[in-house]
């Protein structure tokens, strides 16, 4: 993850959903008009935040984080709806970045949809897929995000973890752009991924797309399939940094991290070979770590924004 999450990063975050499977919803928030906030409640465990800003990420993290007073509209509508709701599953619309939340209500199934793509959006659907409340009603070509709309995903992209040599030679041969924009932009992978992939084939980044022959095909399937077994087997994460902290001390390390980290990933890749490297258990933390602070301002952001507004 860099500005947003990437595909990789949503199915390990699915992943880190799983042991809270059977949590009691609590409480949403709304502290700034981008962010979400659905407070969980596991069995035995402190209370957890899932995090959503929207069109930029998702994450677990638990910290002090200021609420507003009174809740918006959609925070409201969330908890009329959700307060007390057992959470059921998570899963990822194919390998999009897209995160559905299932949750068991006394009225029934309900679904709170994450979309981490252009502006993002959450939507509460019912049972029947129907929207209940988009956090932002917008229309495009193919689909309305709108209350009372039957819930539509977009076009599925391509799955990078399955693709076979045959379906990868004609994405390659149908492309005019080099190697790596033509993996990262049509086999559903990010720069950073599709420049790992080229590595791990041992192929140039640069080298023409549709002049990759059927060893090269071989192994760049070889490659992806690799990212997905790492990707399926790991559990933590990786905050890259371009500044060593200036000791081992917890302040100083943190603050590095706010302030020189320039992504977070679930796995290193061999770009990483020699860079500064921080771990942390899930992928969770080491993005809490990075915008955890950041994220837990909002509401004082918000507060400035509509002051200024005044004036």
């Amino acid at each position: 993850m860099r500005a947003q999450m990437s595909s990789f990063d949503v199915a390990r975050i699915v992943a880190e959903l799983q042991p809270y499977i059977g949590a009691r919803a609590r409480k949403s928030y709304q502290p700034h008009w981008e962010q979400v906030v659905l407070r969980l409640n596991p069995k035995g465990e402190s209370q957890v935040d899932l995090v959503i800003v929207s069109g930029k990420r998702c994450y677990l993290a638990r910290r002090d984080r200021p609420m507003p007073r009174n809740p918006t509209s959609f925070a409201m509508l969330l908890r009329k709806h959700l307060m007390n709701a057992r959470f059921t599953g998570a899963t990822q619309h194919g390998f999009d970045r897209i995160l559905i939340l299932a949750f068991e209500t006394k009225d029934g199934s309900l679904s709170l949809v994450v979309e981490m793509f252009r502006d993002g959006n959450v939507l509460l659907l019912d049972g029947d897929g129907v929207i209940i409340q988009p956090l932002t009603s917008v229309e495009y070509a193919l689909r309305t995000l709108k209350r009372g709309e039957q819930y539509v995903p977009p076009p599925a992209q391509v799955d990078p973890r399955s693709l076979g040599g045959d379906e990868l030679a004609e994405i390659l041969a149908g492309s005019e752009a080099d190697l790596v924009s033509t993996l990262a932009s049509r086999t559903n992978l990010s720069g950073t991924y599709a420049e790992a992939v080229c590595a791990a084939a041992g192929l140039d980044t640069t080298s023409a797309a549709a002049e990759v022959g059927v060893a090269g095909v071989r192994s760049l399937v070889e490659a992806l399939g690799d990212l997905g077994d790492e990707l399926a087997s790991g559990s933590g994460g990786i905050a890259v940094l371009s500044k060593e902290p200036e000791s081992d001390d917890e302040e100083a390390v943190a603050s590095a991290i706010e302030e020189h980290c320039s992504e977070v990933l679930p796995f290193t890749l061999p770009s990483h070979e020699g860079a500064i490297l921080r771990e942390f258990p899930t992928l969770s933390a080491a993005v809490d770590a990075w915008k955890g602070s950041h994220d837990a301002a909002a509401l004082a952001r918000r507060q400035e924004e509509k002051a200024g507004q005044v004036q």
